[in-house]
């Protein structure tokens, strides 16, 4: 079964695929997240096959709801009725340890190169993504 995983932010949408048989998650690119956010990654769901789109849920570091993981709720609304299947994991932090991956092995110091946000926001999704894959991996499902 494949996979859509997103990390829904205020300006773009991090993209990632992944499917069940190989439990790998990949980064896809990245959505503009303008009006027409659902429908794009309804599009892109059907041309991945994907048949379940997992979003990452912006909660706060006290697991409280704020005001972005209200947005991502309304998004999640949105692609439902658009007729996706959609499951969400908590990612605290998927974010930061996007980038982290992102800069491993890179030179420390002067010149150091920063990835692009585009960069970061396709790597959460993967971080993202791949959690539910290994959960799913974890608990049988797979």
């Amino acid at each position: 079964m494949r996979a859509l995983g997103l990390d829904v932010g205020e300006r773009r949408i991090g993209v990632a695929s992944g499917d069940m048989d190989s439990g790998i998650a990949v980064p896809a690119g990245v959505i503009e997240n303008t009006p027409e956010a659902t429908q794009d990654v309804v599009r892109e769901a059907h041309a991945r096959d994907a048949r379940v789109v997992v979003v990452g849920m912006p909660y706060s570091m006290s697991g409280r709801v704020g005001p972005q993981a209200l947005a991502v709720q309304e998004f999640v609304r949105r692609l439902q009725e658009a007729g996706l299947a959609v499951d969400t994991v908590d990612e605290r932090l998927s974010s930061a340890e996007a980038e982290r991956a992102l800069t491993a092995g890179r030179r420390q110091g002067r010149g150091r190169h920063r990835p692009g946000k585009g960069a970061v926001d396709a790597a959460a999704a993967v971080v993202i993504l791949q959690a539910w894959l290994d959960g799913k991996r974890n608990s049988g499902e797979a």
